[in-house]
């Protein structure tokens, strides 16, 4: 009896640590999308059809490509408000050798040039001029964003080649190239995070970086990379939103840098450095889009949209906070 007893006792201890195991296993961002999409589509029959999934998920894209450089910058313990500047830099910079004819590839080419130059900066000052990142990185949307608008002086680019057009309008397979774009990048950023030596330098750095240095990490070379990732990775959307606004304009991407860090902080990553989380950033970058995209079928307007998006901003940051017990990271 004794030994039926224990093995059904173990039997049961080893079926609550396999549900534990799933469980723990599952992004808590999930269970919200899923009662948003389950909401939405008793809202209206609309939501959950091929066309408008498609535009939720291209809508979602650019900002996922974005967001996988962010993850990586805060789990650096680090954050990047320029990157709707940046985006700007690059589409008007870029805007100029596109319409003068250049191959797509040499624009391409130019466009990672300059995300790149735009996050080495963003780098070089936060670990070599030791100011703090969200400090640092908000002289730097306020920089680039005055740079473009005084060099492009209120004018904007239109009319591109069609062939640069439907790299950013087209599809394949019936999917568009944008989201094939996105999930790649998600993909590539995610195996770099959890099995490449570059992403457990990242962590150990956000973790603790004065044990990474004593471990002998170059904290300062990761944070520079992370950045510059950074700015690659918005030279890319930047590049593929051209193509699909068909224009380029200064202004472009204001007020960006609020959605990239929600979506990065809803989707799991911690504000304070250590933790990344790239999937979870991805589902969260969706779910904005799919509750933009239902309040637009609601009826509701672009502020309704940014309203929301505060409270779901200041609701994940507190309840990191209430979890860490203060402020930290990239703010102190």
């Amino acid at each position: 009896m004794n030994t039926d007893a224990a093995e059904t006792q173990s039997a049961s201890a080893a079926q609550i640590d396999r549900t534990k195991f799933w469980m723990s296993g599952i992004n808590p961002i999930v269970y919200p999308t899923i009662l948003a999409l389950i909401l939405l589509a008793m809202f209206s029959d609309k939501f959950f059809t091929v066309e408008n999934q498609l535009n939720i998920l291209r809508t979602a894209a650019a900002a996922i490509i974005i967001g996988v450089g962010q993850t990586f910058v805060i789990t650096a313990r680090q954050i990047d408000l320029s990157v709707g500047s940046s985006m700007a830099v690059v589409m008007g910079l870029t805007g100029f050798l596109v319409l003068d004819g250049y191959p797509i590839i040499v624009c391409f080419g130019f466009a990672l040039i300059v995300g790149l130059l735009l996050g080495l900066i963003n780098g070089l000052i936060v670990s070599y001029l030791k100011v703090p990142a969200l400090l640092a990185t908000l002289g730097t949307l306020v920089l680039f964003r005055g740079a473009i608008q005084e060099l492009m002086y209120g004018n904007y680019h239109v009319r591109f080649p069609a062939a640069f057009v439907q790299l950013g309008q087209g599809s394949t397979f019936g999917i568009p190239n944008l989201v094939w774009a996105a999930a790649t990048v998600a993909l590539v950023g995610y195996i770099v995070m959890t099995r490449l030596r570059f992403g457990r330098y990242v962590v150990a750095t956000g973790g603790n970086p004065d044990a990474a240095m004593i471990s002998g990490i170059k904290t300062n070379r990761v944070i520079i990379t992370a950045f510059v990732l950074q700015g690659v990775l918005v030279a890319i959307a930047a590049f593929l939103l051209m193509g699909r606004m068909n224009s380029a304009h200064p202004t472009v991407g204001q007020g960006l840098e609020l959605h990239i860090i929600a979506g990065v902080i809803l989707g799991g990553t911690s504000l304070f450095g250590g933790v990344g989380r790239i999937w979870g950033m991805a589902i969260a970058m969706y779910l904005i889009s799919v509750l933009e995209n239902g309040l637009l079928l609601a009826g509701a307007g672009f502020f309704w949209q940014q309203i929301l998006l505060g409270i779901l901003l200041i609701t994940s940051v507190a309840i990191q906070i209430r979890r860490n017990g203060g402020i930290g990271g990239a703010f102190g």
